[in-house]
């Protein structure tokens, strides 16, 4: 059975326009040991507030996650909490959807265990398009959810400096990714996510399905960015 396609919004599920298959969604595990936090899962409000609770010590100056994703206010309360932090990020293994979006880019220091670990779907932003352009059509009660939510994803962007175009960029022309899409680190950096470093090429099993690298040529500044209102 496919889930609702894309990314998952608070209080319902939201399509991003994506095909493809519905990924597993691992109750989230959160720990702490010395100046590290581990969390190992979903993103939702019980192990965002775990994650808080836990970031209170002062000692703790680096996140390792894995995480598919998860709902869009507590990832953003997270990221908002890594930035002021200025934590390091460590991605082992996966970090997809919301975890890419928000959690990745609000690091100041980036690890990732392979390059495909770090890799993007759409945002908040993208539902907007897709719906100013007909490619969707949601009740007006959830666009309405939407558009907040994609007010508070630009504001968190502009506060950290990144440009959130890079969450949905690869899902349209000229790129068109049917799936997940990663970048290089290089290419990361164009979009103002800096200080990435890999660990190893080579990709662990199983990854997402579809998964694919998206390269850009040139400034990101380039690429065809369709003007999208996040206000009604």
């Amino acid at each position: 059975m496919h889930l609702l396609r894309g990314i998952v919004v608070h209080g319902f599920g939201l399509a991003c326009a994506l095909a493809m298959a519905s990924l597993p969604a691992r109750a989230g595990s959160v720990r702490v040991s010395g100046d590290t936090i581990t969390f190992d899962g979903r993103i939702d409000r019980t192990s965002a507030a775990q994650f808080l609770q836990l970031l209170q010590d002062p000692q703790v100056t680096r996140l390792v996650i894995t995480s598919r994703g998860g709902l869009v206010d507590p990832a953003l309360d997270m990221a908002e909490a890594i930035h002021e932090r200025q934590l390091d990020v460590e991605v082992p293994a996966d970090c997809l959807s919301s975890c890419a979006n928000y959690i990745f880019p609000a690091a100041r220091r980036k690890r990732l265990g392979w390059p495909g670990a770090v890799a993007w779907h759409g945002n908040m932003t993208h539902v907007l398009y897709l719906q100013q352009t007909g490619q969707a059509a949601w009740s007006d009660e959830r666009m309405a959810d939407a558009r907040r939510l994609a007010r508070r994803e630009a504001a968190f962007f502009q506060r950290i400096g990144v440009d959130g175009f890079i969450c949905w960029f690869g899902k349209i022309a000229p790129y068109d990714a049917e799936a997940f899409y990663y970048l290089s680190p290089s290419d990361m950096e164009k979009f103002g996510v800096r200080d990435v470093t890999l660990e190893t090429a080579q990709a662990p099993e199983p990854g997402p399905e579809g998964l694919r690298q998206v390269a850009v040529e040139g400034d990101a500044r380039g690429i065809p960015r369709p003007f999208v209102r996040l206000d009604d």
